[in-house]
Parts: structure tokens; sequence; C-alpha cells
């Protein structure tokens, strides 16, 4: 029987990968299969209670699927990876406008 810990970090571990699984297929993506790759990732953090992650996958989901955003993809993932790193439960709106102002500084805005 696993741990807290362990499966915390078992899950942790399927999140960073599929992060960085869909980081090096981007040039060879359709935008599809980039939407459907954030999904499987906002999924992944929901059902295991990765909040931080749940959040900027859904915002980069919007984003891509609207359109023009392909530039800021690499940005969000590398975001989502560093959130990847906090603890498992709900996430406060102060802490997820936080996250997503970690973007925004990232991307310049």
């Amino acid at each position: 029987m696993q741990t807290q810990t362990e499966q915390y970090h078992e899950i942790q571990g399927r999140i960073t990968g599929q992060i960085g699984a869909l980081a090096e297929a981007l040039p060879h993506c359709a935008l599809a299969q980039i939407v459907q790759g954030i999904d499987d990732i906002r999924c992944l953090a929901r059902d295991h209670g990765f909040a931080a992650v749940e959040t900027l996958a859904s915002r980069l989901e919007s984003a891509v699927a609207g359109g023009g955003y392909r530039a800021a993809i690499l940005t969000y993932l590398d975001a989502m990876s560093d959130a990847a790193a906090m603890p498992q439960g709900p996430l406060p709106y102060a802490a997820q406008e936080a996250w997503l102002a970690s973007v925004a500084v990232r991307l310049g805005h």
C-alpha cells in the first residue's frame, strides 16, 4: 500500500511527464492535439487535487482554443510544471490569481 507522499509523487510525476511530453511534441502537433493534451493534463490535475495546475491548464485550454496564443503555450506549460510542486487541495481565489499573474509576468504583460 502506498503512502500519501508516494501517491502524491506518483501523480506529480505523471502530471509533469505529460507536461514535458506535450512541450516536446508542440512543434509537430496540430491545434486539436494541443488542446487535447492540455485537457488531459487538466483532468488529471483536477481528479487528484492539483488545483494550481488545473487552473493554469483551464486558462491555457481556453486561450489556445480561442486561437492566436500558440507562442504562449510553453510559458503556461512551464508555470504548470512549477505548480505541480504545490500541495494538493483547494486553491484560494487569490492563489489562482497569483498563478495566472505569474504567467502574465513571464509573458511580459
